[in-house]
């Protein structure tokens, strides 16, 4: 069988750029192995994404993701006091905090209600034929003229291209869910010695807690999981918003900012995490899935029509955004000066 586009990786960015290929009229397959999808602990969505949204006719759709408000950040951060961020003051209104894996489900049936086809399948080996690209995937064989690589940090088939991924500071999440005991409808961040803490309350009346740290520290903890309780114990702030027992599962994933070596290349391109990775302080991770999905679906719509300008464009927009990021995450670092003489924060200048 073959497809105009094959978009490898489901998440947010996969399945904006299946829609919007989907809705110029190209034929699109979006494959993904997404097992582990119940364990993505991304899970704020800043106002700043409405316009997107809705110009992307994916608000209905975000609704339909049953997310709870999120109407701004409380954060002790360059000072022991919880200062606040109404996002009411945001000239495009408040965030949400999402059940990820319902979100993501709902992205990917607003691509399949436009046309894209949609296979739960693992990519297995991809080569160049005549037409673009013959892909083996797990239940049988595609052609495609291009394939966009969404896989996220894993970039999937960038690594199979040869491609090599450049990382930032080591930064590890080591997160939990718990059901709430708190009302409270802001994310809340409190820096400590060894890293920072993040916690938000989620649909269903679930919350995520999450300790940020380096490798080295995350290897330890994983190992001796108590000291995950220990360290909860000690904030200032988070602990009054939620019980600092040792959780029943802890998990750990790389949180640490990266980018690809290269973007793209002969009819392949990259989008979302799988091109550039956040450090998830600066919240902007789905934010960027949903804007380098469009974009990128943008570049391949005009590369199919001839116009290779597109791509050239896609990559100073990517470009862009990775100085910018850059900037901000240095800024936010640089501005905790407390714990200084602690590895983490004297690795991040």
């Amino acid at each position: 069988m073959c497809f105009d586009v094959l978009v490898v990786g489901a998440g947010p960015a996969g399945a904006v750029c299946a829609r919007t290929l989907a809705l110029a009229g190209h034929r699109v397959l979006l494959v993904d192995d997404v097992r582990s999808s119940n364990r993505k602990v991304g899970e704020n969505l800043i106002g700043a994404a409405r316009p997107l949204l809705r110009d992307l006719g994916l608000l209905p759709w975000v609704e339909l993701s049953e997310p709870v408000t999120c109407s701004g950040t409380l954060s002790a951060w360059g000072e022991d006091v919880l200062r606040s961020n109404d996002f009411i003051r945001d000239p495009n209104g408040i965030g949400w905090c999402l059940d990820r894996p319902r979100f993501d489900s709902c992205l990917r049936e607003a691509a399949i209600a436009v046309g894209a086809q949609w296979r739960q399948v693992r990519l297995n080996a991809v080569q160049k034929d005549s037409a673009g690209w013959r892909a083996s995937l797990s239940d049988g064989v595609v052609s495609a003229r291009w394939i966009i690589d969404a896989s996220g940090r894993r970039s999937i088939l960038a690594r199979r291209l040869g491609v090599s991924r450049r990382q930032d500071s080591d930064l590890v999440a080591l997160y939990t869910w718990r059901q709430s005991q708190s009302q409270e409808t802001r994310t809340v961040v409190e820096s400590s010695p060894h890293g920072w803490w993040y916690t938000a309350t989620l649909p269903h009346e679930r919350q995520v807690v999450a300790l940020h740290v380096g490798a080295a520290d995350a290897s330890h903890i994983m190992r001796k999981q108590s000291e995950w309780s220990d360290l909860l114990a000690a904030t200032q702030h988070i602990r009054g918003k939620c019980e600092p027992a040792t959780p029943a599962s802890l998990f750990s994933t790389d949180a640490s900012g990266s980018s690809l070596d290269s973007w793209g290349g002969e009819r392949w391109l990259a989008v979302g995490d799988a091109a550039l990775a956040f450090d998830p302080l600066s919240s902007q991770g789905i934010f960027n899935a949903l804007y380098t999905g469009l974009r990128g679906a943008q570049a391949v719509i005009g590369a199919l029509a001839g116009r290779q300008q597109t791509l050239t464009k896609y990559s100073q927009q990517l470009m862009s955004i990775r100085e910018a990021y850059l900037h901000q995450v240095a800024h936010f670092y640089q501005a905790e000066q407390r714990w200084r003489g602690y590895p983490f924060w004297d690795s991040r200048g």
